[in-house]
């Protein structure tokens, strides 16, 4: 059986790269690295016109609002099993 390609888009515009996005795409690419997530790909994207909410994670067609690394990492670690609203507010 194979797995689900998990595309996981990383907004690196202005305020979501100044608020931990550059960090969450190198953990993600760590954790990518070390558990040898052959199904997972992570672009860094453009503006995803919600950056009150920042910084802003989409994995498949969900977008994630102020995503925390930790957070992050965990969800797709266990994707899908953890396939729950993670937004989290401020």
């Amino acid at each position: 059986m194979t797995k689900k390609i998990i595309k996981i888009q990383v907004c690196r515009w202005k305020t979501c790269r100044s608020n931990f996005s550059e960090y969450i795409t190198k953990r993600l690419k760590g954790d990518i690295e070390r558990l040898d997530l052959k199904n997972i790909i992570i672009e860094e994207t453009l503006c995803m016109w919600m950056c009150k909410k920042w910084p802003n994670v989409k994995v498949d067609d969900e977008v994630i609002n102020y995503a925390e690394p930790a957070k992050i990492s965990d969800r797709v670690i266990n994707w899908p099993k953890k396939k729950k609203k993670i937004n989290n507010k401020k």
